[in-house]
């Protein structure tokens, strides 16, 4: 890849791409992204820019039960095209209700193009197949969110999960590059790319222009021997999750709680519609550190934890240290 000497990344290719969609197909994009590496975020950036009468429908799949990022997307954005597959992955144990949703949409005809946000712990190979099954879908590069922050994490880079949505996206677009200087990015770049030669990289503020094909001289092509791989993967067995309800009226504290997540090295993610000391709050934890963000009230008090292979007593000792952030009840 050509050279980046800072963040003010541009569309950058070594090669011309040579096709657009078919006619009358429907684009179709995917944005991967390890858990908590910036996916939901960027949807909703994408939905606030986008012209006001350009129909997308949203496919939002989440490890989990609660639909937690598609009440986001829905509470940060005015599209209430969104179509949720809560559960299991849609690259394997929920891949049924994917292609369901995916006939549904086309049926429809009323969208101009779907984005696909996979669970961070699906893979992409699975996901592209069901896409490419149906003829008036026209599958675009991947782009794969990858939190810059986290870059030093060994744990996380030897993630084989991790490392595979990267290799298999067409395209790379850094999360988090707001909170380093310049001098860390580019350092954290260079690993990068020692790591991940020749992956072209975007500028997150691109995303837009990358997706809707404006002012590009170079058109896009999807790299489709990744419908081919031999390597197809099946995540759900290699990572376990447990969703906590607590009562309406529970307030955590919201420094303690933080601290009992961050004490827990097998914890990937936990995120969740809370009520702490500063009222109803979007809780995310994420391997870069714990944020609360204020929402809307509702009758939601919930926390969901996402973890690698445990002992069987992990999700009990977990909860019991939870249930000590407990303010009142």
């Amino acid at each position: 890849m050509k050279e980046i000497k800072n963040h003010n990344w541009e569309l950058k290719t070594e090669t011309d791409y040579i096709l657009e969609p078919p006619r009358g197909a429907l684009p179709v994009h995917i944005i991967t992204g390890f858990l908590g590496s910036g996916k939901t975020t960027a949807i909703i950036d994408l939905l606030n820019q986008k012209k006001s009468d350009d129909q997308w429908a949203v496919i939002i799949n989440e490890f989990g039960k609660a639909s937690i990022d598609t009440q986001t997307v829905e509470k940060a954005t005015e599209n209430q095209n969104i179509f949720d597959i809560s559960g299991g992955c849609i690259c394997c144990s929920a891949k049924a209700f994917f292609q369901l949703d995916l006939e549904e949409i086309v049926n429809l005809q009323k969208f101009s193009r779907i984005i696909i946000e996979p669970s961070g712990l699906g893979g992409i190979d699975m996901v592209t197949e069901i896409v490419a099954k149906i003829p008036q879908l026209a599958l675009l590069p991947v782009i794969c969110m990858v939190d810059i922050t986290l870059l030093n994490n060994e744990r996380l880079q030897m993630n084989f999960l991790y490392k595979n949505q990267i290799s298999k996206a067409d395209y790379i677009a850094f999360s988090k590059c707001d909170t380093l200087i310049d001098s860390e990015i580019v350092a954290l770049l260079s690993k990068f790319e020692s790591k991940f030669p020749n992956k072209t990289i975007v500028d997150k503020s691109q995303l837009l222009k990358l997706i809707c094909l404006e002012n590009q001289p170079e058109k896009i092509r999807s790299q489709l021997h990744l419908l081919h791989s031999q390597n197809k993967e099946s995540q759900d067995n290699n990572f376990r999750k447990k969703t906590l309800t607590f009562e309406p009226e529970t307030i955590f504290d919201s420094e303690k709680l933080s601290t009992v997540l961050k004490s827990y090295p097998q914890l990937l993610r936990a995120k969740g519609y809370i009520r702490t000391e500063n009222g109803c709050q979007l809780m995310n934890y994420t391997l870069s550190g714990c944020s609360f963000e204020n929402h809307i009230s509702e009758n939601q008090n919930e926390i969901l934890l996402i973890t690698e292979q445990v002992e069987n007593d992990f999700f009990q000792q977990i909860e019991t240290e939870i249930k000590l952030a407990i303010l009142t009840n």
